[in-house]
C-alpha cells in the first residue's frame, strides 16, 4: 500500500532516539570488473523495486517542480533506501500514523541524507567518508561481511537487503531510515520525539506527539492544567524525559498539582537570557544556572530546548524533575527515601540544638555513615546519661560548617575556590571529566574532604539548597 503523501505536504519534525549503531550487508561483485549497467534509471528502479513505495511516495516524480527526482534520473548517483519497513518502524517509534504528521524542513534533510551525487558507489566501495545532498558526511566502517554507516553517531542499526543497480548509479536497500548526524547526536540524551502538526501546532500538540515525555503529559492531564496549555496565552513547558521520574515519587495528591505547575511557565520563556530566577506558573521561584559551555540548568536539571514552534510557546526538556521546595525536615524524609541513605543523626542534630539555618544558604547535609565514621553518632543516638552526650554548643558549630552563605549553589553552580559558611571557609575543588565536587574542611588538624552525593539539587523553603555528602566537616 502506497502513502499519500510527497515532500511538500510534510511540515513535521522528529527526533528519533535510540542507541546503537547502522550496519548493512554488502553485496559484493565477485568479477574483477563491472557488468553492464541496466537502462533503468534510479527513480525507474526505485518505482519498480517492490517494498520501496513509502520512499518513492517521498521523492516523487521527476518535473519542473521536484528537482530531485528530476537529478536522480540523470548523471551520478548514490541512493539509500529505506523500505517501506523502515518507515513503519520509523512512525511506530514516534507514534505517528503518517509521515504526513513529520516537519517537512527535517525530513527534506533526512531524504536528501540518503543521496550522494557524482558518485555511483556500489556495496564494496563503501569504505570512505562521503558527502550527501544535505552537505552531511557519511562514514563508513567494515566489519567482517557488513560495512557500518556512521558507527559513533547514527542512532539506529540498519541492514541493507539489496543492491540494485541503475543505468546511473546504485541503490542500497535498507531496513531501517539512517539520520543525519544532527539528528542522530540526539540520541544520547532523550527518547522517541517529534514535533508539531498543523491540526496541534499548541503546546498540547508537542506533549501529544512526544513519546519521551508521556509520564509528565499524564501528570499535566491528571491535574487539568492540559485544558489551560489550550489556551491562546503562551507558556514554556518543562518537560522532564521519563527516565527523570525513576528517581522521583509524589508524597501527596496536592504535590500532583504542585508538581505539575512547577514545571509550566508564563510566556515564551529563553531560559538562556533569562537571568538567575524565574517564577513558575504556581508562584514558585526556579533558578537558573548558565554554565560557560553554554548549557543552562533549572535548579540542578540540565534543560535541551529544540526550538519546537509551537504557536502559543515553547517546549523545554529536562534532564530531571523539579521537585517543589517543602520543609527541611520534609525534604530530608525525602531525600532518605530517594538515596536510601540514612540521616537520623542530622535531624537529631538539628533538633537537639534548635539549629536556625537561616535563608539563602547552601547545606551539605552528612549521611549517618559520616557522622559514624567522625565518631559522633553515640553522642547524637545514645540514650545514656547525659554526660555521654556532645556539648549542643560543639555540635551546633559543626552544624554551622555545613552551612553555606554564599547563596544557593545547585551542582552546575559550583567552582573552584573557597566557600563561606556559618563557620569559617571551606575549599572547592572539580576534579575529573565529570567534575567530581569536594569539600575540604580547611582544618589543619583533619584535612577532611568531602564529596558531593546522590541525591543534590533538593530545593527546601526559604531558599535553601540541601547536597548531600559523605563526610563530615569540621570547625
Amino acid at each position: 500500500m502506497k502513502h499519500p503523501f510527497t515532500l511538500r505536504k510534510l511540515h513535521f519534525l522528529f527526533i528519533c532516539l535510540l542507541s546503537s549503531s547502522i550496519i548493512f550487508s554488502s553485496c559484493k561483485d565477485d568479477d574483477d570488473g563491472e557488468p553492464p549497467r541496466p537502462d533503468d534509471n534510479l527513480i525507474e528502479v526505485l518505482s519498480n523495486t517492490e517494498g520501496l513505495d513509502s520512499l518513492a511516495a517521498l521523492i516523487g516524480t521527476p518535473s519542473s517542480s521536484n528537482p530531485l527526482a528530476t537529478r536522480l534520473t540523470t548523471g551520478e548517483y548514490t541512493l539509500f533506501a529505506p523500505n517501506n519497513e523502515a518507515f513503519a518502524n520509523l512512525l511506530n517509534t514516534l507514534g505517528l500514523q503518517t509521515m504526513s504528521e513529520l516537519r517537512g524542513d527535517i525530513l527534506s534533510d533526512v531524504i536528501l541524507y540518503h543521496v550522494v551525487a557524482n558518485i555511483a558507489l556500489n556495496s564494496n566501495e563503501l569504505d570512505s567518508t562521503i558527502t550527501s545532498l544535505s552537505v552531511s558526511q557519511m562514514s563508513f566502517e567494515s566489519e567482517g561481511d557488513s560495512t557500518l554507516i556512521n558507527p559513533d553517531t547514527q542512532p539506529f542499526r540498519t541492514v541493507v537487503v539489496n543492491t540494485v543497480a541503475a543505468s546511473n548509479g546504485y541503490m542500497h536497500i535498507t531496513n531501517q531510515v539512517i539520520l543525519p548526524p544532527g539528528v542522530a547526536s540526539l540520541a544520547p540524551l532523550f527518547g522517541s520525539l517529534a514535533g508539531l502538526t498543523s491540526t496541534l501546532g499548541d503546546i498540547i500538540g508537542v506533549q501529544n506527539l512526544d513519546g519521551g515525555i508521556s509520564t509528565i503529559n499524564n501528570v499535566f492531564n491528571s491535574t487539568g492544567l492540559l485544558s489551560t496549555l489550550s489556551g491562546s496565552s503562551p507558556y514554556t513547558v518543562l518537560a522532564p524525559i521519563n527516565s527523570a521520574f525513576d528517581d522521583f515519587f509524589f508524597v501527596s495528591n496536592e504535590n500532583v498539582s504542585q508538581t505539575a505547575n512547577y514545571h509550566v511557565l508564563d510566556g515564551n520563556v529563553d531560559l538562556a537570557s533569562a537571568g538567575r530566577t524565574i517564577t513558575t506558573l504556581g508562584g514558585q521561584t526556579l533558578y537558573v544556572s548558565n554554565t560557560s559551555d553554554g548549557a543552562t540548568y533549572l535548579n540542578g536539571r540540565v534543560t535541551v530546548d529544540f526550538n519546537y514552534p509551537a504557536n502559543n510557546g515553547r517546549l523545554v526538556h529536562l534532564g530531571g524533575v523539579l521537585k517543589p521546595a517543602a520543609p527541611l525536615t520534609d525534604m530530608v524524609d525525602y531525600v532518605e527515601a530517594l538515596s536510601g541513605s540514612s540521616f537520623t543523626i542530622f535531624r537529631k542534630a538539628l533538633e537537639e540544638t534548635s539549629f536556625d539555618v537561616g535563608s539563602n544558604r547552601t547545606i551539605f547535609m552528612p549521611t549517618d555513615a559520616a557522622f559514624e565514621s567522625a565518631g559522633i553518632i553515640t553522642t547524637i543516638d545514645s540514650v545514656e546519661a547525659e554526660a555521654a552526650r556532645i556539648d549542643p554548643s560543639v555540635l551546633s558549630s559543626i552544624l554551622q560548617k555545613h552551612v553555606v552563605t554564599d547563596g544557593i549553589l545547585f551542582t552546575p553552580d559550583f567552582e573552584a575556590g573557597t566557600l563561606t559558611t556559618l563557620n569559617g571557609n571551606l575549599a572547592v575543588t572539580l576534579e575529573g571529566d565529570n567534575g567530581t565536587i569536594t569539600l575540604n574542611d580547611n582544618n589543619a588538624a583533619t584535612e577532611i574532604n568531602a564529596n558531593l552525593q546522590f541525591p543534590a539539587n533538593n530545593l527546601v523553603e526559604n531558599g535553601v539548597v540541601i547536597h548531600v555528602i559523605n563526610q563530615v566537616l569540621l570547625p
